[in-house]
Formats: structure tokens, sequence, C-alpha cells
């Protein structure tokens, strides 16, 4: 791919010649082809971490603590921890491919399927959740269906985030699929 590479007017080919590592890769071609002055600005713009805080309905992560590409380090414990809406499941192994098992099954739909049913049977989505000592007097602070689409006690505003959905009650989607709650 020399051809090509040398058409960029921001890539030095020799040092791309010399990549070792994969953040090297990053710095030498990821970042200037997407205009980016260095490969750690290019990690955060694709960090999916400031999002988190405007994730509105109960939702699952799950990762593998050996994935060589979102790295254990940069796993959003902390952000996790202060939303009410989300739980992170982590694995010290599954790669970046999602846990392959012997005979062509993956593991990760395990987990994802018995969130989904646990929220679908079991969760009451209307009623009030805490979070504790969230408030700023310390006090645990209970948020209503009806307030989902107001922060609980967060000022953090994430400046690149702007996509902005309407909030619709995680019990209203799983209506409209048709499915029996009850059932």
């Amino acid at each position: 791919h020399v051809n090509e590479i040398s058409k960029h007017p921001r890539i030095d080919v020799e040092r791309v010649r010399n990549i070792k590592y994969l953040h090297e890769f990053d710095r030498e071609l990821q970042a200037p082809v997407w205009g980016y002055p260095t490969e750690t600005a290019y990690y955060r713009d694709a960090s999916a971490i400031d999002s988190i805080f405007a994730i509105k309905i109960p939702f699952f992560a799950i990762q593998a603590e050996d994935d060589p590409i979102s790295v254990k380090e940069a796993l959003p414990y902390n952000e996790i921890k202060q939303t009410p809406y989300g739980v992170m499941c982590t694995t010290s192994w599954g790669g970046h491919l999602s846990w392959f098992e012997f005979g062509g099954t993956r593991w990760f739909t395990k987990p994802i399927t018995t969130f989904l049913i646990k929220m679908a049977t079991e969760v009451d989505l209307d009623a009030p959740f805490k979070i504790a000592g969230d408030d700023p007097r310390g006090k645990d602070q209970e948020i209503h269906s009806q307030d989902a689409n107001v922060d609980p006690a967060l000022n953090f505003v994430p400046m690149r985030r702007k996509l902005e959905l309407p909030i619709v009650p995680f019990s209203d989607i799983w209506k409209s699929t048709g499915a029996d709650l009850d059932n």
C-alpha cells in the first residue's frame, strides 16, 4: 500500500515502515488521515465514555479485559458507577472478537439474554430508584420514571456528544414489540 499511503500529504512513509505497535499505527496513519493532531486526541474522540451519561434507559455493557483494542485500563468503571442506568460485566478473557466457544457459538449472547429477560420480567421500570449519595448534600436521591429525562444531580455535559433522542420508557418500547410483559 506504499503507493496509496505516499499520496497522503500528512503521512511520512518511512515512519510508517518503522511501526511496531498499534499506538504507533494510530499516531502515524489514523490520526493524520482523520485530521487529529495526536493519537490520544483520536482515542478521546473515538471513545464512548462521555456518552454514558447521556443514556437514560437501562443498558448492559460487556467487555473482555484482554481486548487488545479496548484495553482494561480504558474501561469506564467510574462512569458506570455514577449512572443508575448501566451495568457492566467484564471477563478476564474474550479478546476483541467476542468470546468464541467450541462448536461455533458465542458466549456473550448468554449474559445479554439473561439481562434482557430480567429487565422484561423482574424489573419494575415505573418504580423510583435510589442513587446512593448522589445528592450534593450526601443524601440518597430518588428518581421517578417520569423524570427519566433529567440527569440525577449530574452537572457534566459532554461537549462533543450532541445526539439527542426522545426519552421513551423501556416498558413502552417492550410493549411496542407486542410482547407480553406479564408472561
